[in-house]
C-alpha cells in the first residue's frame, strides 16, 4: 500500500513556499490533510477537485504541489492508477514532492513498460532521495532487471545496474544485498569489452553460489585465480549473515543465510541450531517482519539441513510441512517439487510421482522453470518404476524445452542409463555460451558430505559423464571446471 502522506509533510513544504495561500486553500488543505490522517480517499478527493479549481493552484506552486500529491496517492488506493501516475508526474517535477508520489510514479512507469521513463525515473531517485531507493522492495527491483532483460534493453539495463551496483546503494530489507545487482552488472561490463571495471565489481563479491558461478567464467578466471578458496570466503559470509541476525531481530531471512553457509562449511548441526533458535517464534503467532516471505525458506533450510546431517525422515518431513504452506492461496509449487525430488533421490519413486500428482501445471501457477522440474522427477520416477510410455513423453518435452532448464535434460538421459545422450547434451550445453556457466558447474566438483546419505544412481551417472574424454575436452574448450572445497547447496 502506498505510503500516506502526512500533516508533518505539509508543514514542512509550507515553510519554502513563495507566498501564503489563500485563506480558503488553506482551509482546503487542512481538510485534506485530516481527511488522509483518517485514511478517507473520497474526502480528500472531493478537497482536491475543489483545490484545482482555484487561483493558488494555478499560481502557489505550494498548492499545486500538494494537491497533486494529494490526487496521486488517492487516485492510486482507489485504483486509478493511470489518472494517479498524471499526477504524480507533474508533481514529481516539482521541488519537494514526498516518496510516496515518486512511488506512484515508478509504479506507473513499470506497468505501462515505459523503460526509458523508469530507468530516468530510478536515477532520478537514486541522486535525489538515495535512502528511498534503499528502501524498495528488492523482488521489485528483480522484477525490472527481469524485464528489462527480456525486452533486450541492454543499454538500459547497464544504467540501472549501475545504480544498484553504487556503493552508496544498500537495501534496507533483512538479508537484503545488492550482490546479485553487481554480478549482473560486472557481466554485461565483461559483454561491453570493460573487463577492467568487470573485475572491480567482480571483486567485491562476497556470496558463495555467485562467486561459484563467475569464476567458471573464462573472462574472470584471472580474477579468482585457480585455486579459489571458496571456504574462506563462506566463513567470511558467514561472518557478515550473523551481524543481520542483530540488525534484524525479528526477521527469518538472515537465520536462513546463516544456516546455509554453516551447511556449505559442513556444520549442519550448527545451521540446525540456528534454526531452532527462532522455532518458537516460526511456530507462534510471532511478529516475524518477513513472515510472509520466509517461513516456506525456512522449513526448506531446516529439510536441508537435517539431510546433510544424515536424517532423512526428518529432511522429509520438513518438506511436507513446507509444501502444505500456500503461497498467495495458491499451491506451494517449489517446495512441493522439492519433496518430490528428495524423495526421487532417496529411493522412493511411488511417493514422488504421488507427490508431483498434487500439482496442476497447466493452471499457470508454475513457471516453465518449474514445469521443467515437474518433467525431471517425474519423467525419471516413470522409468524407474517401468512406466517407460509416460517416461517417454516427459522425455520428449525436456527435449522440445531445453532452455527452460538445460540441465533437466541431462539428469533425465543420465536416470535412463543414456550416457551417450547425456554426454552429446552436456557437450551442446558446453558450446553454448548462455548454458556453458551451469554445465561447468555440474561436471565441477565439491567437498564430500560430512555424513553418509543415499545415493541417487544419477550421481554416481555424473561421475561417469565427468570421466568421459570428449566431455572433458569441451569443458576444458569452456572454461575448465573447478573443485570447491565447500559443500553443494542443493539436496
Amino acid at each position: 500500500m502506498l505510503k500516506m502522506l502526512t500533516a508533518a509533510v505539509l508543514l514542512a513544504g509550507a515553510s519554502s513556499a513563495a507566498a501564503e495561500p489563500s485563506s480558503a486553500a488553506s482551509a482546503e488543505l487542512q481538510k485534506a490533510t485530516a481527511a488522509y490522517d483518517k485514511q478517507d480517499c473520497p474526502t480528500v478527493l472531493a478537497s482536491v477537485t475543489r483545490l484545482k479549481k482555484m487561483p493558488d493552484y494555478q499560481q502557489d506552486d505550494f498548492v499545486r504541489r500538494v494537491t497533486l500529491e494529494f490526487s496521486a496517492l488517492c487516485l492510486a488506493e482507489a485504483g486509478d492508477k493511470d489518472a494517479a501516475y498524471a499526477d504524480a508526474l507533474r508533481a514529481t517535477q516539482m521541488a519537494g514532492t514526498g516518496n510516496g508520489v515518486w512511488g506512484v510514479r515508478l509504479d506507473g512507469e513499470s506497468r505501462a513498460k515505459n523503460w526509458p521513463a523508469l530507468v530516468t525515473s530510478f536515477e532520478a531517485v537514486a541522486k535525489e532521495r538515495p535512502l528511498m531507493l534503499n528502501q524498495i522492495s528488492l523482488g521489485w527491483l528483480n522484477y525490472v532487471d527481469l524485464e528489462l532483460r527480456r525486452a533486450n534493453e541492454t543499454a538500459l539495463r547497464r544504467r540501472y545496474l549501475a545504480l544498484l551496483a553504487d556503493g552508496s546503494y544498500w537495501p534496507e530489507e533483512p538479508g537484503g544485498s545488492t550482490e546479485g545487482f553487481r554480478m549482473r552488472y560486472a557481466l554485461l561490463l565483461a559483454d561491453a569489452g570493460e573487463q577492467d571495471k568487470a573485475d572491480s565489481i567482480a571483486r567485491l563479491l562476497t556470496t558463495p553460489s555467485l562467486l561459484i558461478s563467475l569464476s567458471l567464467d573464462p573472462r574472470f578466471r584471472p580474477v579468482f585465480g585457480e585455486t579459489l578458496d571458496l571456504r574462506a570466503t563462506t566463513e567470511r559470509h558467514l561472518a557478515q549473515a550473523r551481524t543481520q541476525i542483530g540488525r534484524f531481530p525479528n526477521a527469518i531471512r538472515p537465520v536462513i543465510d546463516v544456516a546455509q553457509d554453516l551447511r556449505l562449511l559442513g556444520r549442519p548441526k550448527e545451521a540446525l541450531a540456528a534454526l531452532h533458535a527462532i522455532e518458537p517464534a516460526i511456530k507462534s503467532d510471532a511478529p516475524l517482519s518477513d513472515r510472509e516471505d520466509n517461513v516456506i525458506w525456512w522449513w526448506d533450510q531446516i529439510s536441508r539441513a537435517h539431510y546433510t546431517n544424515g536424517d532423512v525422515p526428518a529432511a522429509l518431513a520438513a518438506l511436507r510441512t513446507a509444501s502444505a504452506i500456500k503461497e498467495d492461496d495458491a499451491p506451494n509449487v517449489s517446495q512441493t517439487i522439492n519433496l518430490a525430488n528428495l524423495q526421487l533421490t532417496t529411493g522412493d519413486s511411488a511417493g514422488a510421482i504421488q507427490t508431483i500428482a498434487s500439482l496442476d501445471t497447466s493452471d499457470g501457477a508454475a513457471s516453465p522453470y518449474g514445469i521443467m522440474q515437474v518433467v525431471g522427477v517425474r519423467g525419471c520416477a516413470n522409468h524407474r518404476l517401468g512406466n517407460q510410455p509416460a517416461a517417454d513423453e516427459d522425455l520428449a518435452y525436456a527435449r522440445a524445452h531445453t532452455t527452460d532448464s538445460p540441465s533437466t535434460l541431462t539428469s533425465l538421459l543420465l536416470c535412463r542409463g543414456d550416457l551417450e545422450g547425456a554426454a552429446a547434451d552436456m557437450i551442446a550445453r558446453l558450446e553454448n555460451a548462455d548454458q556453458r556457466h551451469g554445465a561447468l558447474e555440474e561436471l565441477s566438483t565439491f567437498e564430500a558430505p560430512p555424513n553418509a546419505l543415499p545415493r541417487d544412481p544419477v550421481v554416481a551417472a555424473y561421475g561417469k559423464l565427468r570421466a568421459r574424454s570428449d566431455v572433458q575436452a569441451a569443458a576444458r574448450k569452456a572454461g575448465g571446471t573447478r573443485h570447491f572445497n565447500i559443500q553443494e547447496s542443493g539436496f
